[in-house]
């Protein structure tokens, strides 16, 4: 009986605490599973991003009409497709405005979970970072008001001088041309490179560049709202946009797969894009690096 005695206080402690641990536990979990009840992808997150509530993502603010600054306020196509992402995984969506060669970077250092917005896949930034591509994408050129160079394909570029953003695809396809002029032999393609497209674009239309090789949906609008330059020719090298993730987040990459094919499913996807008049660039699914070149 002593022994019983004995036992019992040190008996109710432990159950003390137990309980104690168990409403703890109960405590912390209503908020998680009342998210996760309402948003089911929300599980397919990873752990600190599902501890956190908030989900990283970095892009450029200079890609009118995909993402960019109307004062104050964040704003574009690409804007409202991250809004939608949220709203499906549950979370509140932390973004950093960054410029595309800082993306990568950002990725690989944890500062960011996600990059986008008019973020180009392609196999060379695959060796760094994994894509969930959401939207094709095509390149024109954007030439001086009048075109007075009558540029219309890229093979019109050979003996001109072009402009482009630093890191960015359009600088890729103007140093390319600019070897295939060569081989060729002729006169090849004079580069000039600026840290963001503001003012890159600056260089055509003060004349210091004949060209830019241009996303086809920026160079529109900037046609259509400025007196910039125009677009010339039509539309070539297909590829894709998407969003970047580190190689080995795995779960993210899935969660943002899924959340991207339940906007397509529910008509929000097609609503943004009718919305920003792209829906030339909708795709019926995502797909994981889907670019080639």
């Amino acid at each position: 009986m002593k022994r019983a005695k004995l036992l019992r206080p040190a008996l109710t402690a432990l159950t003390a605490v137990a309980l104690a641990l168990t409403l703890a536990a109960c405590g912390a979990d209503p908020v998680a599973r009342n998210v996760a009840d309402s948003h089911p992808l929300h599980r397919l997150l990873p752990e600190h991003v599902r501890q956190s509530g908030k989900l990283k993502i970095g892009g450029s603010t200079n890609v009118a009409p995909y993402l960019y600054r109307d004062g104050s306020e964040i704003t574009g196509f690409e804007k409202e497709l991250m809004d939608a992402l949220g709203e499906e995984l549950g979370v509140e969506i932390e973004f950093y405005d960054a410029g595309f060669t800082a993306l990568v970077p950002g990725l690989q250092s944890g500062k960011l979970d996600v990059a986008m917005g008019d973020f180009t896949d392609t196999k060379e930034r695959q060796q760094a970072v994994t894509f969930v591509d959401y939207t094709t994408s095509y390149q024109t050129l954007f030439v001086q008001k009048g075109n007075p160079k009558r540029l219309k394909t890229a093979d019109d570029l050979c003996g001109t001088t072009a402009a482009a953003t630093v890191g960015s695809l359009s600088g890729e396809l103007a140093a390319q041309q600019d070897t295939t002029c060569r081989k060729a032999g002729r006169a090849g393609v004079k580069l000039i490179e600026m840290d963001n497209a503001a003012a890159t674009m600056m260089q055509v239309r003060t004349g210091r560049a004949d060209s830019v090789v241009i996303d086809y949906v920026i160079g529109r609008y900037v046609a259509e709202h400025s007196d910039a330059g125009d677009v010339a020719g039509a539309p070539f090298y297909e590829q894709f946009h998407g969003a970047a993730v580190r190689k080995d987040d795995a779960p993210l990459r899935k969660a943002l797969g899924a959340a991207f094919e339940e906007i397509m499913r529910n008509g929000s996807y097609e609503r943004i894009l009718k919305h920003w008049d792209m829906g030339q660039l909708a795709m019926d699914a995502p797909r994981v690096n889907a670019a080639t070149s």
